[in-house]
């Protein structure tokens, strides 16, 4: 149910000290890209109102960083904007960097990026919840439209429980998949969903094994 934007190339089986080698650099990388904020002021630090903030990602649209949007900026565009790090640009209104979607769609132009909120209840829509004052943001979630029958969602976690698996859902329709935090409590993921499986607004819900009290993590509400 992941984004289809990985493509892996066919190699040669490694020796076992090789193996162990490309495991440890796996881990290096993805800690790396969950945590490619920290070079924006005030990452990860609670801020009490969103600002535009320009998210960058290379030519693979992994994140790479996040910075001050400049003046004019339209929340929601993705653009072709250079190479390397800053290949392609996301514009988004929110706290700070953390809600910046690990990956985005390669062919996506625009998207939509709304706060997950620590909040135990909420309706199928989430009309009651929201990102603002004493609100405890916990991650985010980005959905793109991918084709006219399908959407994606990625979903970016931080600062919550460490090493824990969260269970993912569209609100009243299904749970679209899991993802499992690290030692930081950071995680991100995409899933896909049929677009018409929505009404014309809609939420989803994140939440560990059990749900525990003051565990489940709500979004705003996503308008079609």
């Amino acid at each position: 149910m992941s984004c289809c934007i990985f493509r892996p190339e066919p190699v040669q089986a490694p020796s076992g000290k090789a193996l162990i080698k490309n495991r440890n650099a796996m881990k290096t990388m993805w800690k790396s890209i969950l945590t490619a904020t920290v070079i924006l002021p005030g990452a990860g630090v609670a801020i009490a109102q969103n600002q535009p903030l320009t998210c960058w990602y290379n030519d693979h649209a992994d994140f790479t960083s996040a910075d001050g949007a400049p003046a004019g900026a339209t929340i929601g565009s993705v653009v072709k904007a250079g190479s390397g790090d800053k290949t392609y640009s996301y514009t988004i209104s929110a706290r700070d960097g953390t809600a910046c979607p690990v990956q985005l769609p390669l062919s996506t132009k625009t998207a939509t990026t709304v706060a997950l909120v620590r909040q135990d209840e909420g309706s199928c829509t989430n009309d009651n919840v929201g990102d603002t004052g004493s609100a405890i943001v916990g991650g985010s979630a980005t959905v793109s439209t991918g084709t006219s029958t399908t959407s994606t969602a990625a979903i970016r976690l931080a600062g919550v429980s460490p090493n824990t698996s969260y269970r993912i859902f569209l609100k009243c329709f299904r749970q679209l998949g899991t993802l499992r935090t690290d030692a930081s409590g950071n995680a991100g993921r995409t899933v896909d969903f049929p677009t018409d499986a929505t009404g014309a607004v809609y939420a989803f819900e994140i939440f560990p094994e059990g749900a525990p009290p003051g565990s489940k993590l709500q979004s705003l509400s996503f308008k079609k």
